[in-house]
């Protein structure tokens, strides 16, 4: 027969043992709901850090194309410009050159004429390295391989090139990408030269005329020779 005190140890063993076992199962579901909440919080954090790389990557999209729309911008409009200042010089040494010339016709030629304009031809005659020296000025048409060498237009854009002939020395181009030069005699010594010249390329954001620039140019000499 077990004794009084060898069942109540027995008693408090069995009691011990089971206060053990609900302290392990309390510690279990106490760490099990800690990793399901940390588990949340991180399903939680991963989901709020996909939105905001992908809002990033949103923004940043956004940011990359206006920046690039602005430097295509930014660059034609660089492209234009040149353009633009080539032209204006184009126009402006033109002009000079023939003004130039002009400006000799009739010297030491006697009787001969000063000078002879032939639509949109102009003959200059002078004294200067033989008994009458004659240089002409003319338009010429480019060939198709000159031409998109110079310029990139559309094919119903046919500018030409000013020539220069200085007595029987051949044909040199003086200037390109000319539209049209007109020489008129306003008196028997003043002439008038009107020239328009064109960009080498279209600009897109100018609607005229197919996007090609032009300029007008009137320069008006003085025969000096003539006037004495």
């Amino acid at each position: 027969m077990m004794s009084t005190v060898s069942k109540w140890m027995c008693h408090g063993l069995i009691i011990r043992v089971y206060l053990i076992l609900e302290i392990i199962q309390l510690t279990f579901l106490r760490t099990k709901r800690h990793r399901e909440d940390i588990m949340k919080k991180i399903l939680g954090n991963t989901g709020y850090t996909i939105i905001e790389l992908l809002l990033a990557l949103f923004i940043t999209g956004i940011m990359t194309s206006a920046g690039y729309k602005f430097y295509i911008k930014m660059h034609n409009q660089t492209i234009t410009q040149e353009d633009i200042s080539e032209m204006q010089q184009n126009s402006r040494n033109s002009l000079q050159e023939i003004a130039k010339t002009l400006r000799k016709a009739g010297y030491k030629v006697g009787s001969h004429p000063a000078y002879s304009i032939s639509g949109d031809s102009l003959l200059v005659f002078f004294s200067e390295t033989q008994p009458i020296d004659t240089v002409i000025y003319y338009l010429e048409d480019y060939s198709d391989e000159d031409l998109s060498e110079v310029a990139l237009l559309p094919e119903e854009s046919r500018p030409m090139k000013l020539m220069k002939k200085v007595n029987s020395d051949s044909p040199a181009m003086y200037s390109g990408l000319i539209q049209s030069i007109s020489f008129s005699a306003v008196s028997s010594s003043l002439i008038q030269v009107t020239l328009v010249v064109q960009t080498s390329r279209p600009d897109e954001d100018y609607d005229s005329n197919g996007g090609i620039r032009t300029r007008a140019c009137i320069e008006s000499v003085n025969l000096r020779n003539i006037a004495m």
